[in-house]
């Protein structure tokens, strides 16, 4: 969780919450441990502030293996200690069993907190630390639980990222027309931070407009994948008369890229291209033949650009 402090790809708001969360799980895990007069006070803020997560279902599944591993760690090592006593080699053994243990459990999540509560064990000499330890831990973790719960909605970033793709997308088109340069890496990165946030969305509040929107920055990636294959194919092309037409067709689609369902109409002219094309004299030459192919390639692509939209309007 500490990480996504320095995330930037998380908005302001979003990393001053985590801050003030783990700010508030430090200090309430360590007056409640003192309020019950548990030693070691500390490692429950320490493990509340670990507990925290940007998702409900992730952290859940953290605690629970915490918990198994804890509970395994624990009782393995009051038996070692209780039969061969608090010697160093003793938590050698400990940690040379335990640790291929939570592997093969999948629990190796837990090891470093598990190792953490031992520690109190072996180091006061006395098997009710271990209570003592367990307690630290149901503490930490209740305590993140609980500010794990409150995790705003994210409609107005995710929708602000949308409309950024869409704006992206649109100025690409038109840049491709004029024959500008054209850089995907931008879009490429708001697409994947959408898709991020989505994520946190869908774990979070489980919501059928999630997944719709998902499928929204699908189609707008597959959308993307289109654009680069035209791109340099339009760039190489000599400037004839069928190329000309293809650009003209392109500068129809300013301000048609959003949300709302304008691929419809494009998609009817597209059809009336390429029908245009089949009818049109054969080329003469071959640079014109290869030319002319390349072109129709071109709009073979573009129907597949629009079919994607299509395809997603017909499920929503």
């Amino acid at each position: 969780m500490i990480k996504e402090l320095f995330n930037t790809k998380l908005c302001l708001k979003t990393r001053i919450l985590i801050a003030i969360k783990m700010v508030i799980a430090f200090v309430v895990a360590i007056l409640i441990a003192e309020a019950f007069g548990i030693a070691y006070t500390y490692t429950a803020g320490i493990i509340a502030v670990i507990g925290l997560d940007l998702t409900r279902k992730r952290a859940l599944q953290a605690a629970i293996i915490w918990l198994l591993d804890s509970l395994l760690a624990l009782g393995l090592s009051s038996l070692l200690f209780f039969l061969l006593g608090y010697e160093f080699w003793v938590l050698i053994i400990f940690v040379a069993v335990f640790i291929p243990i939570s592997f093969m459990l999948r629990l190796k999540d837990g090891i470093v907190i598990a190792l953490v509560l031992i520690s109190q064990v072996f180091l006061e000499q006395d098997l009710s630390y271990a209570f003592n330890a367990l307690y630290i831990l149901l503490i930490g973790i209740g305590v993140a639980f609980l500010l794990n719960l409150y995790i705003p909605k994210s409609d107005k970033t995710i929708n602000k990222s949308i409309k950024e793709i869409d704006d992206n997308i649109d100025k690409l088109i038109q840049d491709i027309a004029q024959g500008e340069p054209v850089d995907f890496t931008h879009v490429k990165q708001l697409i994947k931070q959408a898709k991020e946030k989505l994520f946190i969305d869908l774990e979070n509040h489980y919501y059928v407009q999630t997944n719709q929107r998902e499928d929204y920055i699908k189609m707008r990636r597959g959308q993307l994948i289109v654009l680069e294959r035209i791109a340099p194919i339009l760039e190489a092309v000599a400037p004839i008369r069928e190329k000309q037409i293809i650009i003209d067709f392109l500068n129809k689609f300013e301000g048609q890229i959003g949300i709302t369902n304008k691929a419809k109409e494009l998609r009817e002219e597209l059809q009336k291209l390429l029908q245009y094309f089949k009818d049109s004299p054969l080329p003469k030459t071959r640079d014109e033949f290869e030319h002319r192919a390349e072109l129709y390639h071109v709009l073979l692509q573009l129907d597949e650009f629009l079919d994607l939209k299509m395809k997603y309007h017909d499920l929503y």
